[in-house]
């Protein structure tokens, strides 16, 4: 099957930043003596409009990114965030907003490109291209997902052939492409070629929410909001069926793998748990709940594996901020997991609804 390119070009223009603190949370347990590398951690506050930006040593909310100081208005709604690997830029997808915006690493807007219902976004480390696939939020959008020339901020929309992509990785040695469908089970390898491959998932409904691909590119995972499972499958031939498929807890969203690939970690968003699945025979090994832990969605681990961060979205209001708000799910979390002892040892206080997360060199 053939892939139609629709060319889009964006202007790029330049705004400065506005930062701003926020609550900072007592620690909940001992941080070892090693030093995390300096890396930066970029939170998209969907119900707040804007992008938390964290020192991943410290914990600190280093800037506060605010969408409406950048002539997008409060239903702009930010959704996930992808870092260039030598951090000197960043980005974040605006569902309400239409578009994709590009930062450099003083968080200054340096371009924009034009895209219906952007949601879940993948970097192709080798290219330097940047993925986009469509909002959850979007009940009709376009069967295309985007590729965005960073360097000029122009998208080329490329066909799926399904309804509502959502799901969305990239194998950089490779140059495909993995998307799949929120309302069908299936999704797409795209390849260098114009060409997609259509693959169907066995079992009842699965609603895929997200990709991730093993570090040694081996394995392909893929969370499963209805069933509940995280799904398996051979990345080098995911159409010959499912390597393992785990029960997980009750609607698994953003799975990472640590740099080392003997883990998968991510929420159970309705458990108010993080899960972790180890790789060598496909279980459950551990599930950390905590105070900070409401509602779990993103989730980024640092380059040396050490703190895995995780995003909160809060919207029941069971997490209580530090200083009384009328409305506690007016705040959101990001929790600070060491992964050698799994205890929370940061709750990073930021906007409503923390979203999609990504982490990075501190550029600059």
């Amino acid at each position: 099957m053939k892939m139609r390119a629709v060319a889009r070009m964006a202007a790029c223009v330049a705004f400065p930043w506005i930062g701003t603190s926020a609550l900072e949370a007592q620690e909940a347990g001992a941080i070892g003596t090693e030093e995390s590398p300096s890396e930066r951690v970029y939170v998209a506050n969907q119900s707040s409009a804007s992008v938390s930006v964290i020192d991943a040593e410290s914990g600190e909310v280093v800037a506060t990114v605010e969408m409406t100081e950048l002539g997008f208005d409060s239903n702009s709604r930010p959704h996930h965030t992808a870092v260039d690997a030598d951090g000197g830029h960043w980005y974040v997808s605006l569902i309400g907003g239409g578009h994709v915006l590009r930062f450099n690493a003083d968080n200054e807007l340096v371009g924009r490109a034009e895209f219906e219902t952007p949601g879940l976004l993948a970097p192709d480390r080798a290219t330097g291209m940047l993925y986009v696939g469509r909002s959850m939020m979007a009940v009709n959008p376009p069967q295309r997902i985007g590729v965005v020339d960073p360097a000029e901020m122009e998208i080329v929309e490329l066909d799926v052939f399904f309804p509502r992509p959502h799901a969305l990785a990239v194998d950089s040695e490779s140059g495909r492409v993995f998307s799949a469908s929120l309302v069908e089970n299936r999704f797409g390898v795209l390849g260098g070629a114009e060409e997609i491959e259509l693959v169907d998932v066995a079992g009842p409904p699965h609603t895929l929410v997200q990709f991730a691909l093993s570090p040694d590119r081996r394995h392909l995972v893929a969370t499963a909001q209805i069933t509940g499972k995280l799904l398996v499958f051979d990345a080098a031939d995911p159409s010959a069926g499912l390597v393992a498929e785990v029960d997980v807890g009750r609607q698994p969203w953003h799975p990472v793998f640590s740099p080392t690939g003997d883990r998968v970690y991510f929420g159970a968003k309705d458990d108010d748990a993080v899960v972790v699945v180890e790789t060598q025979g496909w279980t459950v090994e551990r599930r950390l709940t905590d105070p900070g832990i409401v509602e779990p969605h993103g989730s980024a681990v640092t380059a040396d594996g050490r703190y895995l961060f995780v995003s909160n979205r809060n919207l029941s209001g069971r997490y209580e901020p530090l200083q009384k708000v009328a409305d506690n799910s007016e705040v959101g979390t990001v929790v600070k997991i060491d992964t050698r002892t799994f205890e929370v040892v940061r709750t990073i206080e930021v906007g409503a609804y923390p979203a999609g997360i990504s982490i990075g060199p501190a550029g600059g």
